[in-house]
Formats: C-alpha cells, sequence, structure tokens
C-alpha cells in the first residue's frame, strides 16, 4: 500500500516551525520559499505531504485527539487503576501535555499548509491539474485544524501566512466568527479547486464537501441549543439548509464514496484504503519504520493488559478468531471502555458488539469472559480484563507493535447523519438515518416523531456511530449538553465547552 509515509520518504529533512511557541524562542529556519525548495512538482507534492503528516502524530491523531474529546465523556472510566491522564477526571489546567501539543501540532499542520499556499501558486513547472489539486488540499488542511482548533480552545492565534521570522510570530487571536469565516472560505475555496480522487491519507473534494457540511451544522446547531461562545451566529435556517445540501453533495452527488454494508469492514485494516466508507483516514502502516506515527500503536493502546489476546472475526459470532495485533504483543489498556456506556447499547445493535466481552485462545476456546467483578478478580486473566474493549482498532497481521490501524477522521455514516440532523424529519432525513441504523441491525425509527425527538434521535445514533473516534466531545459541546451527559467524571465548568489555551503560548502571545 502506498501511503504518505512512503511517498514523503525522499523529503529532505526540512526543520519547520514547530508552532507560534517555538518561533518566539529562536529565528525560524528551514521555512520553505521559492528559492530554495519549490523548483519541481515533485517538490510541491513533498511540501503538500508534510502538511499532512502533524496529523499522524501522537501528539495530534495517533492519541491526543482521543484524550481530549472522548475520554472527557461517558465512553470511557478511569477504574481507579494506573497508566492514564488527567484527563479522566477533567483534570485539565492550561499546562496540561495534551492542551500543549495538541495546539502545537495544529498550528504546524496550519504552517505548512500556509507554505503551500504562498508557493505552489506561483511555480511555473508544475500541471495546471497538479497545480489545482494540491492547493485544494492545502486549503483543506489548514480548514481542518483551524475547525479542531476552534472547538478544542475557541479563540486561537490567527496565522494565514507563512512565519518569515520573529517578528511575524507574534499575531492576534482571531474572533470565532473570522475563524469560522476562514475555515468556510478555505472549504469552499478547496471544493472549487478539487476532483473527486481517493486515496487513503490525503483529501479530495468529497472530503472537503463533507468538512464544510459539519462546519455549517455545528454552527447551526451550537446557536440553536444556546451552546456558550456562538451567540453571534445568526440565520440558523440557513445554516441548517447549508449543511443539508452540502451533505447532501456527498450522499447523492458522486459514486465512489458510500455506506459499507458490512459493519466490520470499516474496521478491517485490509480494506482502508479501498473502503468506500472512508472519505478522510490517516496514513499509517505496519511497515513503516522510525517512530510511531509512521505507523501505529492504537490497538495497544485499547486492548487489556494481557499478551496473546483474540477475539470473534466476525460480529455475529459464527466465525473462528484472530488475534487483536500479533501474538505476544501486550496490549496498554489505556482507552477503557465504561461498563455503563457498553450497557447503553441495544443488545440488537451490532455496533454493541464491537466493544469486546469474550477473548479466546488460538484454538477458539474461551479465555475469558469480561465482566464488571472482574475489577476485583484474584483471577489474573478476569483481573486484566476489567473492562470491554473496543475493537475498532485490531490488526491481526501487525508486524510486531507496528499496526496499520488508522485514525477513521471523516466516514460516509458521520455525513449521512449530518445530513439527517440538518434536514430534520423528512423522508430523506428519515433515510439516512435508517440506513446507519440497518446496517447496525436496528429497526428504522418510528415515523411521526417531533423535529426535537427526531434531532435527539441523531444525536443518540453520532454517540453509537462514532464512539472511540475522535468526535465524543465535540458532539456534546455543539449541542450544549457536556454538564448534564457526562455523568461518569466530575466536569470542569470552566473548561466544559472550551478547553485553554496553552500557558506557554500566553507568555509568549499574550491575547489582548
Amino acid at each position: 500500500m502506498t501511503t504518505i509515509k512512503n511517498l514523503f520518504a525522499g523529503l529532505l529533512l526540512f526543520v519547520s516551525l514547530s508552532s507560534c511557541n517555538d518561533m518566539l524562542l529562536e529565528q525560524p529556519y528551514g521555512v520553505y520559499s521559492d528559492n530554495n525548495f519549490f523548483t519541481s512538482e515533485a517538490d510541491a507534492l513533498n511540501a503538500l505531504l508534510y502538511a499532512y503528516d502533524p496529523i499522524s502524530n501522537i501528539e495530534y491523531g495517533a492519541r491526543f485527539l482521543f484524550n481530549l474529546t472522548d475520554i472527557p465523556t461517558n465512553q470511557y472510566r478511569s477504574y481507579n487503576k494506573g497508566l492514564e491522564t488527567g484527563l479522566f477526571e477533567w483534570d485539565v489546567n492550561p499546562n496540561t501535555e495534551e492542551i500543549l501539543y495538541f495546539f502545537k501540532y495544529c498550528y504546524l499542520g496550519i504552517t505548512r499548509a500556509n507554505s503551500v499556499l504562498e508557493n505552489v501558486g506561483s511555480m511555473t513547472n508544475i500541471s495546471d491539474e497538479a497545480r489545482r489539486q494540491f492547493l485544494g488540499e492545502a486549503h483543506f488542511l489548514r480548514a481542518f485544524h483551524y475547525f479542531m482548533l476552534v472547538r478544542i480552545y475557541g479563540e486561537v492565534p490567527y496565522h494565514v501566512k507563512v512565519v518569515q521570522g520573529v517578528q511575524e510570530a507574534k499575531v492576534r487571536f482571531g474572533s470565532l466568527p473570522e475563524l469560522y469565516d476562514l475555515i468556510i472560505a478555505d472549504l469552499n475555496e478547496a471544493i472549487t479547486l478539487m476532483n473527486v480522487a481517493k486515496q487513503q491519507g490525503r483529501a479530495d473534494k468529497v472530503a472537503a464537501q463533507a468538512l464544510l457540511a459539519k462546519v455549517y451544522l455545528t454552527l447551526a446547531s451550537s446557536k440553536e441549543t444556546g451552546a456558550p461562545g456562538y451567540e453571534w451566529v445568526s440565520d440558523v435556517d440557513n445554516l441548517f439548509a447549508n449543511a443539508a445540501e452540502t451533505a447532501g453533495q456527498v450522499l447523492r452527488g458522486q459514486n465512489t464514496y458510500g455506506l459499507d454494508p458490512n459493519l466490520l469492514n470499516v474496521y478491517d485494516v485490509e480494506h482502508q484504503a479501498d473502503g468506500k466508507e472512508h472519505i478522510f483516514i490517516t496514513s499509517m502502516t505496519r511497515e513503516g519504520s522510525g517512530f510511531e506515527g509512521n505507523y501505529s500503536q492504537l490497538p495497544q493502546i485499547f486492548t487489556i493488559g494481557l499478551p496473546n489476546v483474540y477475539v470473534a472475526n466476525t460480529l455475529t459470532g459464527d466465525g473462528g478468531v484472530i488475534p487483536v495485533i500479533q501474538p505476544g504483543q501486550q496490549g496498554w489498556q489505556y482507552y477503557r471502555v465504561d461498563n455503563e456506556f457498553y450497557h447503553s447499547f441495544d443488545d440488537n445493535d451490532l455496533r454493541k458488539r464491537l466493544m469486546v466481552t469474550t477473548i479466546y485462545n488460538a484454538d477458539g476456546s474461551v479465555l475469558a469472559n469480561w465482566s464488571e467483578d472482574n475489577l476485583t478478580s484474584s483471577n489474573p486473566t478476569l483481573f486484566a480484563f476489567f473492562y470491554p474493549f473496543s475493537r475498532k482498532y485490531t490488526d491481526p497481521h501487525s508486524n510486531s507493535h507496528r499496526t496499520s490501524a488508522n485514525l477513521y477522521l471523516i466516514r460516509f455514516a458521520e455525513v449521512a447523519l449530518t445530513y439527517a440532523e440538518a434536514a430534520g424529519p423528512t423522508d430523506e432525513g428519515y433515510y439516512w438515518i435508517n440506513q446507519v441504523r440497518e446496517r447496525a441491525g436496528l429497526d428504522e425509527l418510528p415515523p411521526g416523531l417531533s423535529a426535537q425527538q427526531f434531532k435527539e434521535a441523531v444525536w443518540d445514533e453520532l454517540t453509537f456511530e462514532l464512539a472511540f473516534e475522535g468526535h465524543g466531545l465535540f458532539e456534546l459541546r455543539r449541542t450544549n449538553r457536556v454538564l448534564e451527559e457526562v455523568t461518569n467524571k466530575p466536569v470542569n465548568e470552566e473548561y466544559a465547552y472550551f478547553f485553554p489555551v496553552p500557558q506557554r503560548e500566553l507568555d509568549l502571545n499574550p491575547k489582548n
């Protein structure tokens, strides 16, 4: 499988600006320019791939996105065992590691996207098709990073050009209206520039449409539900209509992506590149060498602390077994599924079976069953199996500790539910939520729901469909449900809707 990492292997080791924090500490160096790098189409491609690279990093998509957006919700629980982040208990402050480094890597991606935008447009020895695609992807990436930032931190520094020196590193903080205007403009430009061109690890026109639909929905739902920080939003009806129209372009306007009828296939590492469900996905591979981010260790982080863990290779229980990771490798029991969250799924919901409650030996015999009593068991195997673990990140063909389990950044199912929420209880709205429910083995929603009842049904569906994929807190924040829905941990109300900007950033680049 060709990946961003493979394509990027030949790139010269440019040292880019690691963040606007670090840029204030020394004279920046290694910045792309017409003179020192952008001399061929291959150079432009490598610069673009360099702009994708931060998303796979430990401090961004490989781990910290989960820490910031899913762990603080009901999806995860501490169980009062070691090896965990303070975010299990909303123990967060401006110096929290995740707060600092996620911010840093978002701006690293923005800096690199800005470099592509500033340089590729003026290149002469590049085809028009490549120029349009590369610029479109750079606009998408800048919007993607800023959308992450505004939902996590709120107002953040407004960087729209490459920082060439210390004197340019200090910039004002953008207001939310300003930042959302930038995001929307970037995505509209990306849609105009790009074609539909599915490639694992990279974005295309459909990815930009899907993200723009989510942006419109976030603005509309945040205003409608009274989510803090979105009082300025106006014309909610028009925003919902825009969300439905843009999502509809994904659902009906192309034939490359779609809802995979086989739920387990969505999470099969052998079908991430060719599976039609994945609109935007990372590109880590078990063949990657060097450091994590070239390869994934997500299976180890989710599974229990035992070696040689085998799970059923179907969701119906009528097949054989497969290892979560290569036999002999042990899980780290870090991302611990809350038992009450597991019980909140309908028993007929196939997505409930994506949480493992039975583990096997290699010969298919049962090794152990999960029970809430395992938490205090004297049996060491049961004691390690103290939570039902998610199998969304499984690689039975892993290369030792290196796996190809990737992050599912934008999926077709999310777009279907975005459309349903935006369209409301119309025939099309019902159709798309029922398509997602049907794949999960559930009955259709009852007809005749009120607009609010239908909306809440979509919210539930988003919770179950996107569990453990880095969306949880975003969904609660935009629907103003953080304080009422998070019940298994003490929410830090000061940061319920926006986490603090890193103290190091504020010290070096004051907000006011």
